[in-house]
């Protein structure tokens, strides 16, 4: 028996994908449809039936109900019922691909062997969750080493939120699993894309799911980070790796080394020999500050003597300390036992904390200084807010004063900026304005304490002033006294746009995702 023979799914004829494409068409196995159907925007971390969701949990009554029984909540369903719904060709031609098989409670029933759903334009099959309807399932639930790391879940989604895809771009992800990232990169117009993984079962459910959309420039390749892509090179390098610390080396997907970075670092080294000019890498994992360096001058000094050729862009999502890092590789909520020596292994190798973060290295940084730009990330972070902060890093970074930088700007505040002012009472109980705060959640996440006369310098900030007009009209209002210059106007300016509370039609704001 070879490898191929033990994995659920099959490598099957055209045609038999060109019915199982067909079946899931006419059944409007779509994203927008079935997430609609199920109350939500999306299907990232959508809940099954299993899960005690309540939505399309009544009688199969419709072919996109059948789809999602099946093919997302991994319920069984008589045989009869799914054909009659969906078309014995399309039931048939899924059968003949292993998707569906005879459930061994009721042979007259079929029930999927893999988790099969839309996101993004494409469809994409994993490994199936490890629960069954009625059926309660903790974390100790036995696993394969090799299992597919799934498409649908939060942290894919946060990966997927940052990717910039180029029509006519030669693309590749590494670490791919079901290999969603490369297959929405094709949908979206790439010239060729590449989808890695160390496990052969992930190359077979990523070569699957390219069969599945009918992608014939999608190509499939075993590779331990770059070990198997001798002499390639790519526009566009997405990876979403492995980053859990672990001594003992337990699942491909999760395990990376004794600092969690085993991966990471290997991709990030290999870049000079695999990103072409021009190209852009984007990644979210875990990494660390440790006592002698910030995680940002370590991805740096990972790129060796290419680093001058590279911009960083690194939005921080979260970090958490030693104790925390424990509790998340051991899975103990609770209690103490073993600590220590997890505690002594973090100490040793110097790590500070650990920080979940995406990030970009652009390669285009020729002719001038790179730059290097870390921010704190808002509850959203897409491809946009990671291109605000490197266009903001770009733009202070072409040197000058910040009055010179704005010469001719005219800025205004962006939507959703919030303004805390804060006042004391004075001896007469007379309140008096002392200061306030700018509070932004998108494109980065800050909190900005101001002087007194911010909350009238926004007011003015309407897009028909320039810098020296609003110095003018705050001295008209009374708002700063003649020690104010134009030239501390323009950086306090400057600070509301680094946060994105103001913006500029030099480096404007881009519209928060889903309008959030």
């Amino acid at each position: 028996m070879t490898p191929v023979d033990v994995y659920p799914i099959r490598l099957g004829p055209a045609d038999a994908f060109a019915a199982a494409r067909d079946c899931l068409e006419r059944g409007q196995f779509e994203e927008r449809v079935v997430a609609r159907r199920l109350g939500r925007e999306t299907l990232i971390d959508f809940p099954r039936l299993a899960e005690g969701r309540t939505t399309l949990a009544g009688p199969v009554e419709d072919a996109n109900a059948a789809l999602v029984r099946l093919l997302i909540d991994g319920e069984p369903l008589p045989a009869a019922r799914a054909e009659a719904l969906c078309g014995a060709a399309g039931i048939a031609a899924l059968r003949d691909l292993g998707v569906l098989v005879p459930d061994g409670d009721d042979p007259s029933r079929l029930v999927a062997t893999v988790l099969l759903a839309p996101t993004h334009g494409v469809w994409i099959a994993q490994d199936t969750p490890p629960r069954r309807a009625g059926v309660e399932v903790g974390s100790t639930v036995s696993m394969a080493r090799d299992v597919v790391f799934p498409a649908f879940t939060e942290l894919t989604g946060q990966f997927l939120g940052t990717l910039e895809f180029a029509a006519g771009a030669r693309v590749l992800e590494l670490c791919a699993g079901t290999g969603v990232a490369a297959l929405i990169a094709a949908r979206r117009g790439a010239a060729e894309a590449w989808a890695t993984d160390i496990t052969e079962r992930s190359v077979h459910f990523e070569r699957w799911n390219a069969a599945l959309n009918g992608f014939t420039h999608v190509r499939a390749v075993r590779s331990d980070a770059w070990d198997g892509l001798a002499g390639e090179t790519f526009d566009r390098v997405y990876a979403h790796p492995p980053y859990v610390p672990a001594l003992t080396h337990v699942y491909d997907y999760r395990d990376a080394g004794e600092d969690g970075e085993h991966v990471s670092r290997r991709i990030v080294q290999g870049l000079p020999e695999h990103l072409r000019p021009g190209g852009r890498c984007a990644m979210t994992c875990a990494l660390t500050d440790r006592t002698d360096a910030p995680v940002e001058q370590r991805i740096r000094g990972w790129l060796g003597d290419a680093a001058p050729e590279f911009d960083l862009v690194l939005l921080q999502r979260r970090d958490w300390d030693a104790l925390h890092a424990f509790r998340s590789v051991t899975r103990r909520k609770e209690g103490y036992a073993g600590v220590e020596a997890w505690l002594e292994h973090f100490h040793a190798l110097r790590i500070e904390r650990f920080v979940h973060c995406s990030f970009e290295l652009r390669r285009d940084a020729v002719g001038r200084r790179p730059v290097t730009v870390r921010r704190r990330a808002g509850a959203r972070v897409d491809a946009a807010a990671v291109d605000f902060a490197y266009r903001w890093a770009r733009h202070v970074a072409a040197g000058g004063t910040a009055e010179a930088r704005l010469t001719g700007q005219r800025p205004r505040v962006v939507p959703g900026t919030q303004l805390r002012t804060s006042r004391r009472a004075d001896e007469r109980r007379h309140w008096l304005a002392v200061g306030a705060t700018v509070v932004t959640d998108y494109p980065v996440a800050a909190a900005v304490d101001l002087p007194p006369a911010a909350p009238k310098l926004l007011e003015l900030c309407d897009g028909a002033r320039d810098v020296p007009a609003l110095h003018a009209a705050l001295r008209r209002a009374g708002a700063v006294g003649n020690d104010v210059t134009v030239a501390n106007v323009a950086e306090l300016v400057e600070l509301l746009l680094s946060v994105g509370a103001l913006e500029v039609p030099a480096c404007p704001v881009p519209a928060p995702p889903n309008g959030t």
